[in-house]
């Protein structure tokens, strides 16, 4: 094994769990299956598959408790919307979400973002993608744990169809 595959790569998150609620467990245990995405390796994200249409698909990466996000699918209908966190209880909260609105244009992925891009979306996948205050990471020696690095927007332009939309939005002077 190589000392290039030995090394972990470097996170843009840290996992805070706090507090999973009772009704997030169970929305969690109870809806994953019919929004929840899981991602296996080896095999490709097909959002025409995942929302049985050809509708536009946008993605928003780190999508918190999910509030915007159901939002903008509820307001959005004729679009479909994939969600990717890494925290449970945003994802759970979201998932509680989706059911009590019945919304069946939005999709939550729990994984890591740069995992998703780089192996679980093909190219020329998505509309848009949107990633709203992303952590600064704001000590210098953090920096290279920020999302928005030169790879990230390599990738987002990949998985971009021609013409996609990126939405980001940030309330950190330094960082924007």
């Amino acid at each position: 094994m190589s000392e290039e595959s030995k090394r972990r790569p470097i996170r843009s998150f840290v996992l805070r769990e706090g507090r999973f609620t009772e009704g997030q467990r169970n929305a969690y245990d109870r809806c994953w299956p019919l929004f929840g995405v899981d991602c296996i390796e080896g095999k490709k994200l097909d959002p025409a598959q995942l929302f049985n249409n050809h509708h536009p698909t946008y993605l928003e990466i780190g999508f918190g408790n999910g509030e915007a996000l159901a939002k903008t699918a509820a307001q959005h209908p004729e679009n479909n919307y994939i969600g990717i966190e890494v925290h449970r209880p945003g994802v759970g909260h979201l998932l509680i979400q989706l059911e009590t609105q019945e919304l069946n244009n939005a999709k939550a992925i729990r994984h890591d973002a740069m995992e998703v891009l780089r192996h679980y979306l093909p190219e020329q996948c998505l509309d848009g993608v949107m990633l709203f205050f992303p952590d600064p990471w704001h000590k210098k020696r953090h920096h290279k744990r920020r999302i928005v690095q030169p790879e990230f927007v390599n990738l987002l332009a990949r998985r971009l169809k021609p013409a996609g939309t990126l939405h980001m939005a940030t309330d950190w002077k330094d960082y924007a």
